[in-house]
């Protein structure tokens, strides 16, 4: 009926101009009939869409993801429900990004989120969006499925229609996605923020969700999720969920979970292996990732197709070509991480020209490395440097694709930076919070009688990780006695240093024993006058009396004093330690009143050579204060603590061993003093001191722990003074000449 209405249109109007009317009428007559064919036009296709006596179509429904969500999902739960949360509501454009390193399961949960909350939408469609040109082909794509499925639907699905080109077909899909809704773009893997601004900028409703490698630069969107690595125990869930029966060992599975980092796409990849090579065990794949890592990192699942998810080895490739054509510094600057240990590394570390600031922060940027600047807990601290930090994972990953060659020059790099990088003053507690940072990086990177070894094992005993410091030495020791032979002066140094490191970490006897049978060697190469021998000699004596015998340590000391006097000089510092070493083991000997009387008369003059807040000068008066109350004043004791702990916090720090001493005897004299109860107090705030900066093993802390049961004894029972009842503090003398 429509047609021939148009068809009766147009006859009158080929008539009306045969009758050779006037050119005004005919223009309006042709105006009317425009009109009527414009309207008649809407009829038929209002007609044509919408049958009389037909049902109206069902709603549009187009669903494109890249694959259906993994079945083994475990420990994104509340993520899933925080993403939830985050996308419910009408008003506006909802956008949010999911960010974190490569292989970490953004892709996952946003694959997750949109199977689950299909019925919600009528459309979701899923860009891969790495650059500008994806995101416009993606567009596109979407453009020309609406465009086909609407002509269909129109057409009762037998029209072919011919694909709309690329400009016409994201105005398409912007023009559908403008006046709808209910509506869910995935944009994954976005590198640049900013290049989806222009989109999200012309959109007024609807949902968008993206997932990128950049934690930064989301300002513009409604909101953000920083995706961590799996929980442990999340870890173990999943690749025991994925190996399947019979189940392996736990304790395999959770040595396998951290080797890998807790990383999603690594468990995936390494669960799925095992669970499809036939006889692979958890600990036959954990010895080919030691034996392999390489071959590992790269190695599919048996049977797996190209399609299926990437291996770990190949996850980060994209983003590393990125990065090496924006700036070439940053490849090379990851396999200079990857030379150091898998630890926190202090920026320091890496070199302080600007290329290499900009290099970290671009690298920081998509997610390959972590920027950390650790808590301040006093100013001018040195732990205030930055902290650059790598995935275990990335680490070793990279460092396995590192060439043996290109491993070596980048780990003579990194030894050279690292040792320009230690403080120069590893006894400066100031610089004890860097060394801790740089500890783990010293063993990993410099060689055993490396400078910067040595440093690191000064800092060691320093601090009071004595038995570290003994075994780090031990193999400073046996390095050098490789390369230089037993009998090089550097050697016997190093054996000198082994010594007195074992007897400090608690074996007095076997030091002794050990400076005996090194003493007559040094007298052969060098001589019975030279410093070291002396050095050997005072040390000889000094473990002689701790390990049981004063009177033999005070007999070694008053031999050795004239020697240094006369090699050294009398005011000499070795010759005024020797002093010291008398008068204390003059007092531990049995003759305290003599001992006081000797550091009376040394006092003066190490004050005047050394400085009154040299730590020598500090420790003779340590033991003068502490000879002081063995002779019955104990207040008089507790007030010279009381003096030297303001020197020790403010020349020391408050956490160096020689301060915590001090509180220790002072803590001890307060209560010899006859307050029991402040004694307690004193060694109750103490103890955990003790256990932070020393460790709760540490010979310091168990007799401050045995010193806190014995005052709070005394101050429940209010009994008289029991002197010596509690082990005495002897941490007070130089150990060496």
């Amino acid at each position: 009926m429509v047609a021939a209405g148009l068809l009766a249109l147009g006859v009158a109007g080929f008539l009306i101009d045969a009758f050779g009317l006037p050119d005004d009428v005919l223009a309006l007559l042709d105006q009317r009939a425009s009109v009527i064919s414009m309207v008649v036009g809407l009829i038929g296709l209002i007609v044509q869409v919408r049958p009389p006596g037909r049902a109206p179509e069902p709603p549009l429904r187009v669903v494109e993801l890249p694959r259906p969500p993994a079945r083994h999902f475990i420990g994104r739960d509340h993520a899933l429900r925080q993403l939830t949360a985050a996308m419910r509501g009408e008003a506006g454009v909802i956008s949010h990004a999911i960010c974190g390193l490569g292989g970490v399961g953004k892709s996952e949960l946003a694959l997750q989120y949109a199977h689950a909350h299909r019925d919600d939408y009528e459309l979701i469609w899923w860009i891969p969006a790495e650059n500008a040109s994806q995101v416009r082909s993606g567009l596109a794509e979407l453009g020309r499925a609406l465009a086909a499925a609407v002509t269909s639907r129109g057409q009762d699905g037998t029209a072919s229609v011919a694909p709309l080109a690329e400009q016409d077909a994201l105005a398409y899909a912007l023009a559908w996605l403008g006046g709808r809704r209910r509506w869910l773009l995935i944009f994954d893997n976005v590198e640049d923020p900013h290049e989806l601004d222009p989109l999200l900028g012309r959109l007024e409703r609807g949902h968008v969700l993206i997932t990128s490698r950049r934690p930064t630069g989301w300002d513009a969107i409604s909101g953000q999720i920083l995706l961590p690595e799996l929980p442990p125990q999340e870890a173990v869930a999943l690749l025991a969920d994925l190996i399947g029966p019979p189940a392996p060992e736990r304790a395999h599975l959770k040595s396998l979970a951290d080797e890998l980092g807790f990383l999603p796409l690594a468990l995936v990849q390494a669960g799925g292996y095992i669970a499809e090579t036939p006889g692979m065990t958890v600990a036959d794949y954990r010895r080919l990732l030691a034996a392999v890592p390489g071959r590992m990192y790269a190695a599919s699942p048996p049977g797996q197709s190209q399609a299926g998810p990437p291996v770990i080895a190949r996850v980060w490739q994209v983003t590393r070509h990125t990065l090496a054509a924006r700036d070439p510094l940053t490849v090379e600057l990851l396999g200079l991480l990857a030379c150091y240990a898998p630890t926190d590394l202090p920026m320091s570390a890496l070199g302080t020209s600007v290329e290499v600031a900009e290099s970290v922060a671009l690298l920081a940027s998509y997610s390959m490395i972590t920027l950390i600047r650790p808590e301040q807990s006093r100013p001018g601290d040195a732990s205030q440097h930055p902290l650059v930090g790598m995935h275990r994972l990335v680490h070793a990953v990279i460092r396995a694709e590192l060439t043996d060659e290109h491993r070596h020059t980048l780990r003579e790099r990194a030894a050279w930076l690292l040792e320009a990088a230690l403080p120069a003053d590893p006894e400066n507690i100031g610089s004890w919070s860097l060394y801790a940072r740089f500890l783990p990086h010293v063993r990993t990177v410099l060689a055993p009688d490396s400078a910067g070894t040595l440093q690191a094992i000064r800092y060691l005993a320093a601090s009071g990780d004595l038995r570290t410091a003994h075994t780090w030495q031990r193999d400073r020791h046996t390095a050098l006695h490789a390369a230089l032979g037993p009998e090089h002066p550097g050697t016997l140094a190093a054996r000198h240093d082994l010594a007195r490191y074992r007897g400090r970490a608690g074996d007095a006897g076997a030091a002794r024993d050990e400076f005996a049978a090194l003493l007559p060697l040094q007298e052969r190469i060098h001589g019975p006058d030279h410093p070291r021998v002396l050095a050997t000699r005072h040390a000889h004596a000094l473990w002689t009396g701790q390990a049981g015998d004063p009177a033999a340590a005070r007999d070694g000391t008053a031999a050795l004093l004239p020697i240094r006097e006369r090699v050294l000089g009398a005011e000499h510092p070795d010759t005024l330690g020797t002093r010291h070493d008398l008068a204390y083991w003059t007092g531990q000997a049995g003759d305290p009143a003599a001992a006081r009387d000797q550091l009376l008369a040394l006092l003066p003059i190490s004050e005047r050579v050394l400085g009154p807040e040299h730590p020598q000068t500090l420790g003779s008066r340590h033991v003068l204060a502490v000879l002081i109350g063995r002779l019955g004043d104990a207040p008089a004791a507790r007030d010279q603590f009381t003096a030297l702990i303001r020197i020790r916090e403010r020349v020391q720090g408050p956490d160096h061993p020689a301060t915590l001493n001090a509180r220790h005897e002072l803590a001890r004299w307060t209560g010899e003093a006859g307050d029991a109860a402040s004694a307690r107090d004193q060694f109750a705030a103490l103890l955990p001191v003790r256990q932070r900066v020393q460790g709760p093993d540490h010979p310091d802390t168990l007799i401050a722990r045995d010193a806190l049961a014995y005052w709070k004894r005394r101050a429940s029972l209010g009994a008289s003074t029991l002197t010596d009842r509690i082990p005495f503090r002897r941490q007070h003398r130089r150990e060496e000449g």
